[in-house]
């Protein structure tokens, strides 16, 4: 995600008067590369009523040990009862509700806590097997909702059905909702969506879809990906290219003519961009939509699916959002493809992606930012004397401002500060094994420190504790 207060105004605002002045690696969950979710949802949207109605079925691969109970997050019902401030609370409330709910064909007990499904297996499944669940589900669509959201004939579909909970070596993540950061912590799996929709409406999703308006109902698949999003809308037009054999679509309302070409010159740029650098983008297609998508939200990752706003502010006024179109395409490297716990860990997507704005607005568009890494890095310093929060927190122990500057901005100064120790070439090679060695798995803050170790064939230990941990030590500058 990109914040948007980290747009260059606000941030400079935050750094104030400065500016003028490991733990062992957990890996991912088990079988994840061999055995992955499959999902399975049939999805009839009613713009009308901005219902979303269907079912869902999920085969779920067992392993590490006997499994007698599964948790789905139902992050929609944070919008039945909103408890995050009047700024970001939508004009009208949304939900997700589930019935029916079945394990294998037999009707199940079932609990559901605020944003939590617990359902209860009638015995015990055993390791190498696995357990099929169905259930029903009503999706109301919030208007003004945080990245779920009904928009006049455009609905907004994130985070939208009953998502399977990651339980790896530490349990099961029952993270609840925040709106600081993005604390949806979710595995590889399999996706087959059946969507039914009004006529005249697009389908834009994390799958490869015809870029038509849909004339009947529409089975989608979209094999290793974390979730599945989707924009449902009669109002968008595309602008269509490729970056190598990779179709990139940006997708624009009227209003915005203007800089739609750009944005999607920036977008093929940035695609061609990144998997010159890291390594291949893996899937066909990845569409950028634009359109603010919740309060204080740029833009928003998602896999095969990015949102930007179309215009930030700048010193000398508005200016097509080429950073935040960045930013967002960055993030289906380090989010979509190597992911990481977002709740536990949110630097490691944040950080890199950050840093790999800024290596593109550099390289591609001129804009050499370095000075206000430098400035960012030492305002952090003082936010860890106030505050004892370092770069590797939780996101719930963050307020907004610090978030920004702690999870993206410093990590971003530190790569920065990496290459002038090892040259960019070095620093690139470490970029991309790290991405090559944990695609589609979940990859630790100790899984990234080792990589850059071995790649640079030294002891960066120090480097990382004085940067991340705060741990006292000389640091370096940022050129």
């Amino acid at each position: 995600m990109k914040r948007r207060f980290l747009t260059y105004l606000t941030l400079i605002s935050l750094l104030g008067s400065l500016w003028t002045g490991v733990a062992p690696a957990q890996g991912q969950p088990a079988g994840e590369q061999t055995e992955r979710p499959q999902y399975s949802i049939w999805a009839k949207y009613d713009d009308q009523t901005a219902k979303v109605t269907g079912d869902l079925s999920v085969k779920v691969p067992v392993t590490g040990e006997p499994m007698n109970r599964l948790y789905f997050h139902l992050y929609p019902n944070a919008f039945t009862n909103w408890k995050w401030g009047k700024e970001s609370k939508p004009k009208q409330p949304g939900y997700l509700k589930v019935k029916n709910v079945k394990a294998e064909g037999k009707k199940v007990s079932q609990q559901v806590k605020e944003t939590l499904l617990e359902v209860r297996l009638p015995k015990p499944v055993q390791p190498g097997q696995s357990v099929q669940v169905n259930m029903d589900y009503e999706l109301k669509l919030p208007k003004g909702g945080t990245r779920l959201n009904q928009f006049k004939n455009t609905a907004f579909l994130a985070q939208w059905y009953p998502m399977l909970a990651v339980k790896d070596q530490e349990g099961w993540h029952t993270d609840p909702y925040t709106t600081t950061g993005d604390p949806f912590f979710s595995r590889i799996s399999d996706f087959e969506v059946t969507f039914e929709v009004p006529e005249g409406y697009r389908l834009i999703t994390t799958a490869r879809d015809s870029r038509e308006p849909v004339m009947k109902p529409v089975t989608l698949k979209q094999e290793r990906v974390r979730d599945f999003a989707a924009v449902i809308s009669k109002d968008y037009e595309p602008v269509e290219g490729k970056a190598g054999d990779t179709q990139v679509n940006l997708w624009y309302l009227k209003g915005m003519e203007e800089v739609a070409q750009e944005l999607h010159d920036a977008a093929i740029s940035g695609m061609e961009f990144f998997s010159q650098r890291f390594g291949p983008y893996p899937y066909d297609e990845v569409d950028v939509v634009l359109g603010e998508t919740g309060y204080g939200i740029a833009g928003m990752e998602y896999p095969g699916l990015v949102t930007s706003v179309d215009k930030i502010p700048t010193r000398q006024g508005e200016r097509p959002a080429v950073n935040v179109v960045a930013h967002e395409l960055a993030h289906q490297w380090w989010y979509a493809v190597v992911g990481n716990n977002q709740v536990k860990e949110p630097w490691l997507d944040e950080g890199l992606t950050t840093f790999s704005e800024f290596l593109f607005m550099k390289e591609k568009m001129g804009e050499d930012e370095g000075r206000l890494l430098v400035k960012a890095a030492e305002r952090t310093e003082q936010i860890h004397k106030e505050k004892g929060v370092t770069s590797v927190e939780s996101l719930y122990k963050y307020s907004d401002p610090i978030y920004g500057l702690m999870v993206y901005t410093r990590p971003a100064a530190m790569m920065w500060a990496l290459m002038d120790e090892l040259g960019k070439n070095q620093v690139m090679k470490i970029m991309s094994t790290y991405y090559n060695r944990y695609q589609f798995q979940t990859a630790t803050t100790a899984d990234f420190i080792r990589v850059a170790k071995e790649v640079a064939g030294k002891d960066l230990q120090p480097f990382f504790d004085r940067w991340l941990f705060f741990k006292p030590g000389k640091q370096k500058g940022v050129s």
